[in-house]
């Protein structure tokens, strides 16, 4: 599932030492800088392939190495949970960790297009030069919309935790977009999410058919799993607000 918004997954205690704080820094904000290059590649190649239909064209420009590298890094936030140099709790930061691995690793690296003649659910434009390429499949769309979500996201969460560790502060209209981007951007992230999982049932079904029941059941669980994280994220904000209104 996409990650909250309001997940602390990179905050540290109160309690954390000096050297904690500054790899919780250097984290934050290499993560930062990683996805904000995703956001920005990923736009620049919208406005210079999707014109002419070279759309699924960005999956290869994307998703290697930049994005399996950026996502996978990710996965030290359940090894920061487990030490407890952060707030998070351990099983919902791997719940969460895991749902993007999933993603990443289970579905775009398994079943995209790579050129060999079998298709698959993403990618598959290999002749970018061509006046006219093959136009878009849903699962480039999905890809995109899980790119845009994600990448907008993050840049907002590494940013504001890079901020808090560093200790100058955060300014009141990044704490804006911290808990209330998520209202567009949740709904955004989980459905592309799940039209990614779904367009790689048929594959997987060909390729191994307990993988097929695995991507079933998660789709099963994206359902109201979804649903609770949202809920639980406008209430987060509800408090949030309503202490930051205490405070003033």
């Amino acid at each position: 599932m996409s990650q909250s918004t309001t997940r602390a997954s990179s905050a540290p205690r109160a309690s954390a030492s000096g050297p904690t704080r500054v790899y919780l820094l250097a984290y934050n904000a290499i993560s930062f800088c990683l996805w904000a290059a995703c956001v920005i590649r990923g736009a620049a190649l919208v406005f210079s392939l999707a014109p002419n239909g070279h759309l699924p064209a960005i999956f290869h420009h994307i998703y290697s190495p930049l994005l399996t590298t950026t996502q996978t890094l990710a996965g030290l936030e359940i090894l920061h949970s487990l030490l407890g140099i952060v707030r998070a709790p351990v099983v919902t930061t791997t719940m969460q960790v895991a749902s993007r691995l999933l993603l990443v690793w289970g579905v775009m690296y398994l079943f995209h297009d790579r050129g060999d003649g079998r298709g698959g659910i993403v990618g598959g434009d290999f002749h970018e030069t061509l006046p006219y390429g093959p136009g878009a499949k849903v699962g480039d769309y999905a890809f995109l919309g899980c790119l845009a979500a994600w990448g907008v996201t993050e840049c907002i969460r590494y940013g504001f935790f890079a901020l808090q560790v560093w200790g100058s502060g955060v300014p009141s209209w990044w704490t804006w977009l911290r808990y209330n981007t998520f209202y567009v951007l949740y709904p955004i992230g989980i459905s592309s999410e799940c039209i990614m999982v779904w367009k790689a049932l048929k594959p997987a079904a060909e390729w191994n058919p307990l993988y097929w029941w695995f991507l079933v059941v998660v789709l099963v669980i994206y359902v109201p799993g979804s649903y609770i994280l949202y809920t639980h994220m406008i209430a987060q904000r509800r408090k949030v607000i309503k202490k930051k209104g205490r405070a003033e």
